[in-house]
């Protein structure tokens, strides 16, 4: 069944028995006329959703208070919790978990949470990510954006392959400006963690476990949006801090759900790739190594804290490498990122310098990485995404070994 007729059959199903059809969630400050033209624009593309309510939110102070319904939507504010730490994205994730309180409030159907720059505000968008919950395919629907090789390389070397392994499903993009979900997904969220929670959300952790259902759908959507970093201006340790950071932080809190999940699944692909929309642009490898080599003579004594000896034998052996053919092993870099992620929680040293340690590592990750890829084919750039994600598959034995034993389990 097609997305566009998903939406229109809603009326017969889900619509009519909720409150709400669909409620679309803006995350960030917007023009309220703006918004209205652009989704009165998108509803006539898409096709309303049923006879019933189309709501859509926005981040509102105090004193702000519904618009009156026009263009057969509501316009209607929702409260942002205050955030007292964790940068730009803790703040993206705050609005984002009002969109959802807001959502189980008034008993939506579906909730499609949207970027505040509106980049995926339109027909296509809208038509996939929503009729993907509509149409009961997924009770939580992620985005597949279009990047270069050379973009996202966060995401490539620890958000998504760390995701997989520890959640078992095989998502890009598990940090994401939108994502859409079903009403049981909203209500478990909105239930077991409330709108007033701390820190960075992290969707797919929450589709795993209690009170969701084991058989929970997770997709993708080709995504047609390429939005901003919201991390620009900061060094490379405070990024690590606030986004990985992030991740370990949840990996400690979701520990009793990830260490009984084995292997991975699939998640469903909807809709067409998209083209990059930032033009490919080559990644000079050499500072990176330097960095890398310089941090190999200079912070062993650090790096002995976390990483057991046999990973800082093959570091020295890394080091002496020339930065042509410098590589770094799948297998060794997933070691070391679940050994940061056990250091993080065991509170090894202190965080900022525990992502300080971290950051020459992920440098010389980076450096190996662009350098293997330049070359290639885009089928083939996949394929060695493919092996580094399989690479954390097979070494979760290893994470769950130090997690429960730390003193104990020492390679």
């Amino acid at each position: 069944m097609a997305e566009a007729e998903v939406l229109e059959e809603t009326g017969s199903g889900a619509g009519q028995q909720a409150a709400v059809d669909l409620l679309i969630g803006v995350t960030g400050a917007v023009s309220l006329d703006e918004l209205r033209i652009r989704v009165s624009e998108v509803l006539a593309q898409a096709g309303r959703p049923g006879p019933g309510r189309v709501v859509v939110a926005w981040p509102g102070g105090e004193d702000a208070t519904p618009v009156e319904p026009r263009d057969g939507f509501e316009l209607i504010p929702y409260r942002v919790p205050p955030v007292n730490d964790g940068g730009a994205w803790a703040q993206i994730s705050a609005a984002q978990r009002g969109v959802l309180a807001l959502a189980a409030e008034l008993k939506a159907a579906a909730c499609l949470v949207l970027a505040a720059d509106l980049e995926a505000l339109h027909g296509e968008a809208v038509q996939t990510m929503a009729g993907a919950v509509l149409g009961r395919q997924c009770d939580l629907a992620l985005p597949v954006y279009a990047l270069t090789r050379y973009e996202g390389l966060l995401n490539t070397a620890i958000l998504a392959p760390m995701s997989r392994a520890l959640y078992a499903r095989r998502v890009e993009f598990p940090l994401p400006f939108e994502f859409a979900a079903s009403a049981r997904y909203v209500e478990c969220v909105a239930h077991s963690h409330g709108a007033n929670a701390q820190g960075v959300l992290w969707p797919l952790s929450h589709a795993v476990q209690e009170p969701m259902p084991r058989n929970a759908g997770v997709c993708q959507v080709h995504l047609r949006a390429h939005h901003h970093a919201p991390m620009e201006g900061l060094d490379l340790t405070a990024v690590l801090s606030q986004i990985v950071g992030a991740l370990f932080t949840e990996v400690e809190l979701t520990a009793s759900s990830w260490q009984r999940l084995r292997g991975s699944q699939p998640a469903t692909v909807w809709g067409e790739p998209h083209a990059p929309v930032m033009p490919e642009e080559p990644v000079d490898a050499r500072e990176m190594v330097e960095s890398f080599q310089l941090a190999a003579r200079n912070l062993g004594e650090l790096w002995s804290l976390v990483l057991p000896p046999v990973a800082l034998l093959e570091l020295k052996r890394l080091a002496r490498q020339p930065v042509e053919s410098f590589r770094m092993p799948d297998a060794l870099w997933a070691r070391m990122v679940y050994d940061f992620a056990l250091a993080h929680r065991l509170r090894t040293m202190g965080r900022s310098h525990l992502m300080g340690a971290l950051t020459p590592l992920y440098l010389g990750w980076v450096a190996s990485y662009v350098q293997e890829i330049a070359l290639l084919p885009a089928a083939e750039v996949a394929e060695r995404q493919e092996r580094l994600a399989r690479a954390f598959e097979e070494n979760k034995p290893y994470l769950v070994s130090r997690w429960r034993w730390p003193d104990r389990f020492n390679p």
